[in-house]
Parts: C-alpha cells; structure tokens; sequence
C-alpha cells in the first residue's frame, strides 16, 4: 500500500516538471516563435466549427480603377465683360432761382445698386434759361461751376470717388448782388444721370463634377487642364479658378497656352465638387477643360495558406475537400472579380452575397496563394479557405 502511494505522489512530481519545463520553453523562446504558437492555437480554437480553416481574411473595398473614368470633362465656358450706358436717374422740369424776393434750389436724390461697377457717370441737361453762376453739388462737393452760355452744354462728369450707393445732387445759382430788381434763374429740362454699367453675372461660370466613393479612395492625385483663349491682351484681368472655394490658380494667362494644375486631393470632396472661373476685367473663351484622375495601383490582394503533406494526401485521396468562400456586402450590384489560385485564374460574375468554389484541383502540398483583382468595385465582407 505504501508502495502504491509512493508510485502515484512520483508520477505526479514528474508531471508538474514536464509542464514546468513546457512553461519554461515558451516563455525563453524568441517572442515572434511565441506569437505563432499563440496564434496557431487561437485559430485552431475560433477559425470555424470545425477547425478545418485555412484561410480567413476580411478583404474589404477593392477599388477597379482600371474600369473607371480617368477624366472628367467640363464644358467650354465663356467669361464676358458687358458695359452698357444706361440711364441711372430721370429728372423732370425744374428751375432753380435766387433774387432778394424769390430763392429756389433743387435737390435730386439717386439710388446706385453696386457703385463699384458703374464707370463714367455724367449727368446731361438742357438749360432754356440761363443767367448767373451755376453750381452743382454731388454729396455736398462742388463738382460743376460757372455760366452757362448755351442751352446745349457738356456733360457734367461725376467723380467715381463720390459717388455711393445713395446719392445726392444739388442744384443752385448765384445771387443778384445790389440788383434786387432782378433774378438770377436757370430753368432745366431733359435731366439725366447716365453710366457706363458692367454686367459682372457673366464674368463667373460655375460647373460640378462628381467623384466616386471608389474614385476618390483609389485616387493619388487630380489635375487641371484648360486653354483660355482671349482677344484684347491689355484689357484681361487675372483668371481666378477655384475648386471648391479654394483658389486653385490666380493670374492673367498666356493666351492660346495649354495649362495643367495641380489640385491637391485635399481640396476635393467624394460626391459633388464644385469648379468656378471668374474674372473681374476682360472676356476670356476657357475651353478644353477637364479634371485628370491619377490611380494608385487598382486593388488586388493575395493571401497565402498552408497545407501540410498528410492533409494533401486526404485532398488527393478524395477524403476531403477544399473550398473557397467569399462573403459580399449586400448592396445589390453586381460582384466581377478574377480570381486567381496558385496560377489558375477563374472569374467571379454574381449578384449574390456569397460565392463559394471548390478549388480541390488547383491547391498543393506547403505553401498556396488566393490572389482577388476587382473588375468592378466590390466589397468584401469575408474570404475563408476551408476542408469541407
């Protein structure tokens, strides 16, 4: 009996020194070794029901940027500077007068919607009457004073420099002095504000594009190209291009010169993006325009898998299978993919969420490789590698 005992108290000693030295072979080895032991095991545990796995991979977005548009084409556009003399203010009859009995001036008040683009603006009269000095005020500064001595006279220039969003003139003639018998008068017929106003609606064209969800994640880098074409060299402004309200290019072109610009991808948008030309001085014809797409390499992940001598020989027997599984994102889009097996190439064509293939005759003893090329964009939930 104590024989017996003493038997299964040394088994056990011996036991608890070979997990002892098991526990201290993993923990001195190399830390890369021990993460593959750990990681082998953990597949081992979660890679499927039935521990048969042998490949799991979560592909995700694979972006076609061979099968998409490589550039965007934007319609000719035509930047215009219109300038029409327009009647600013109509006055009706009116006399101005100044004796010792009778003193009558006049005030005319006039309203101008954007000052900045009026140029040249002069106000005309007939005078029928004429005696003593005339003098007119525009927002209280003399502009005009002297005798008239026709009822035909030159316009009166007023300075753009005075001239606000709301305006005045003022009408009045010089006293009679000592001669109370008499009465300095002018009476005013056919009075009008006239200017030069330019029409700034055509000097700025607005345009969209759209970039893809596929478009802008596959994307290195975007350019700009266009041909301004212009007349009168010393009448341009500078051409402003903005890409989404960043100033993409500032300055007075060369005419008839191809330009190509760079737009940083930080100043594009997936979706809708905005492009504006505009000028402030000129007509400019802006033609050949387009946005060039630069790709980084299109998508295409490989994933490799192992399969060790004993289980091939199960393949090749016919005891066991290997099938290929792919999970899609149901986004209802049709799902073209190559799919590539140690050199055998097949293509995916569905429009279901899962596509599944044995791949039994196309697999190999050691090492083994699944390579995806999207032809369209798909995403990919899952792909998974499995001995059914």
């Amino acid at each position: 009996m104590e024989n017996r005992g003493q038997g299964g108290l040394n088994a056990a000693i011996l036991v608890a020194v070979i997990a002892g030295l098991i526990i201290l072979y993993i923990v001195f080895l190399p830390t890369s070794e021990r993460e593959k032991i750990i990681e082998q095991k953990s597949e081992q545990t979660s890679g499927g029901e039935n521990g048969n796995v042998l490949l799991k991979a979560f592909p995700g977005l694979l972006a076609a940027s061979q099968s998409m548009e490589d550039e965007k084409s934007i319609p000719n556009i035509f930047l215009v500077e219109t300038t029409n003399a327009q009647e600013l203010e109509t006055i009706n009859p009116f006399i101005v007068r100044n004796g010792w009995f009778d003193k009558t001036a006049k005030k005319i008040d006039f309203s101008l919607d954007d000052p900045e683009n009026i140029d040249n603006v002069v106000v005309t009269f007939t005078a029928k009457k004429r005696s003593g000095i005339l003098t007119i005020k525009l927002n209280n500064a003399v502009i005009f004073e002297n005798e008239l001595e026709s009822d035909l006279t030159e316009p009166v220039k007023l300075s753009k420099n005075l001239l606000q969003k709301t305006n005045s003139l003022d009408f009045s003639v010089s006293s009679v002095g000592a001669k109370f018998w008499t009465t300095n008068e002018y009476s005013f017929e056919n009075v009008k504000v006239i200017g030069d106003i330019t029409d700034t609606s055509k000097q700025e064209s607005t345009n969209i594009f759209t970039l893809s969800e596929s478009e802008f994640s596959s994307m290195d880098r975007a350019n700009l190209q266009f041909i301004p074409y212009c007349d009168d060299v010393n009448e341009l402004g500078a051409l402003d291009i903005f890409v989404n309200n960043k100033k993409l290019f500032s300055s007075v072109p060369v005419c008839d010169n191809a330009y190509r610009q760079s737009i940083p991808k930080s100043a594009l948008n997936e979706g809708e993006n905005n492009i504006v030309f505009k000028t402030s001085k000129g007509s400019y014809s802006v033609e050949q325009i387009a946005i060039s797409l630069d790709f980084k390499e299109h998508s295409v992940k490989t994933y490799y898998f192992e399969i060790d001598d004993s289980t091939f020989d199960r393949i090749k027997d016919g005891d066991a299978d290997v099938e290929i599984t792919l999970k899609f994102v149901d986004d209802r889009n049709r799902k073209r993919a190559k799919l590539d097996v140690n050199g055998h190439a097949d293509t995916i064509d569905t429009d279901k969420t899962t596509f599944s293939k044995s791949i039994r005759s196309k697999v190999s003893s050691g090492n083994n490789f699944v390579r995806i090329e999207p032809m369209d964009d798909i995403e990919v939930v899952e792909l998974r590698v499995e001995l059914t």
